[in-house]
């Protein structure tokens, strides 16, 4: 496996999680930011839940400086 096999896997992982609907995917799992805010979530739910958030949040910015 090259690296470049590598990197379009990341890059293709890192846009299937992006695009991911709150409401119709990530709720019913337990993944949504409503979750977090009840204080009963495991540390590396929660960590997960901010990484989504931050994928989609930079894909919705177009990772523009400034």
């Amino acid at each position: 496996m090259g690296l470049y096999q590598i990197v379009e896997a990341f890059l293709l992982m890192t846009n299937a999680v992006a695009i991911l609907n709150e409401d119709r995917f990530l709720a019913p799992y337990g993944l949504g930011m409503a979750d977090m805010g009840n204080g009963r979530v495991s540390p590396f739910k929660s960590q997960l839940i901010g990484l989504i958030h931050a994928v989609q949040y930079l894909r919705g910015r177009g990772f523009q400086a400034g």
